[in-house]
C-alpha cells in the first residue's frame, strides 16, 4: 500500500471516528436549536416590521438569519476542532497515534472532514427549515439563498481551517478557544465599526471622528484578508453583483486561504511535536 493510500485509510478512520461522536453527542444539537432560534428572533423582526408598517419592500428577507445561524455553527465546529487537537495533545491520544501510519498531514485533514461533513448536515437541516419558514411567512428565497448556503461552506471551511492552525499553535486547550473567540469577535467588531463610520455623512464628523474612520477602515482592509469572514463578504459582493469573474476570484480566493491554513497547520503540527 503506498503512503498516500495510508493517509487516506487514516483520514477515513479518523474522520469516521469523530464524526460518530459529534453525531452521539449532545453539543452540536444544542447549538444547532440555539442557532435557529437567534436566527428566528431576526424573522420575526422583519414579520413584525411587515405587521406594523403594512406593505414593504425587503431584499431577501431570510438570508440575514440563515448566516446568522451557519455562522454561530461554524464557529462552534471551529471551537470543537481547536480543543479536539489540544486535549488530544494533553491527553496523549496524539502521540500514541503518530506512532501508527499517522503523520500530520492525515491528522489535520482528518479534523478538516469531519467538521465540515458536520457543517454540511447542518446546512442541509437549515436549508430545509427555512424552505419550510418562506412557505409559512411568505418570505421569498431566490438564488441568493442557495449562494449564501455554498459561500456558507467555505466560511466553514476557513473558519475550521483557522482553529485548526492555532490549536497547532498553542499548547493548552484554553489558550487556543481564547485565542480563537478573541479574534474572530476582533474580526467582526472591526467590520461592522468600519461599517457604522463609512455610513456616516463626513459633513456630520469632527475632524478626530474622521481620523479614526480611515484608521479604522485601514485596520478593517488589513483584516479582511486574515478574517475568514472577509472572504464571505467578498462572496457575497460577487453574487449580488452578479459578476460570474468576481465569484470565482472570490471562490477560489476562500479556498487558497483554507489550503494555506492547513497547511500551516501541519507543518506547526510537525515542528512543534504531538507531546505536550
Amino acid at each position: 500500500m503506498s503512503k498516500t493510500q495510508y493517509r487516506a485509510n487514516a483520514v477515513k478512520v479518523i474522520a469516521r471516528r469523530d464524526i460518530r461522536s459529534t453525531v452521539n453527542g449532545l453539543g452540536i444539537y444544542v447549538v444547532a436549536s440555539l442557532a435557529f432560534l437567534v436566527s428566528m428572533l431576526f424573522v420575526r423582526s422583519n414579520l413584525k416590521g411587515v405587521t406594523e408598517n403594512g406593505l414593504m419592500v425587503m431584499v431577501n428577507p431570510l438570508n440575514y438569519p440563515f448566516f446568522i445561524a451557519v455562522t454561530i455553527g461554524a464557529t462552534y465546529l471551529a471551537l470543537t476542532s481547536t480543543m479536539s487537537v489540544s486535549r488530544e495533545r494533553d491527553q496523549g491520544t496524539l502521540e500514541v497515534l503518530f506512532y501508527g501510519p499517522i503523520d500530520s498531514v492525515a491528522y489535520v485533514l482528518a479534523k478538516f472532514l469531519e467538521q465540515l461533513v458536520t457543517f454540511l448536515g447542518l446546512v442541509i437541516v437549515y436549508m430545509v427549515i427555512f424552505f419550510i419558514i418562506s412557505k409559512i411567512t411568505n418570505f421569498g428565497m431566490d438564488g441568493s439563498f442557495i449562494a449564501m448556503a455554498g459561500l456558507s461552506v467555505l466560511l466553514a471551511a476557513s473558519i475550521v481551517a483557522f482553529g485548526l492552525l492555532l490549536s497547532t499553535l498553542c499548547r493548552s486547550a484554553r489558550t487556543s478557544v481564547i485565542l480563537l473567540l478573541v479574534l474572530l469577535v476582533l474580526f467582526l467588531a472591526v467590520n461592522v465599526v468600519a461599517g457604522i463610520l463609512n455610513s456616516m455623512s463626513a459633513k456630520d464628523m469632527s475632524v478626530t471622528l474622521v481620523y479614526i474612520r480611515v484608521a479604522v477602515d485601514m485596520i478593517n482592509r488589513f483584516l479582511q484578508w486574515i478574517s475568514p469572514f472577509g472572504y464571505l463578504n467578498r462572496g457575497m459582493s460577487a453574487v449580488s453583483l452578479g459578476s460570474a469573474n468576481l465569484i470565482i476570484s472570490s471562490i477560489g480566493a476562500s479556498l487558497l486561504y483554507t489550503i494555506v491554513l492547513l497547511a500551516l497547520a501541519m507543518r506547526f503540527l510537525d515542528r512543534r511535536g504531538v507531546r505536550k
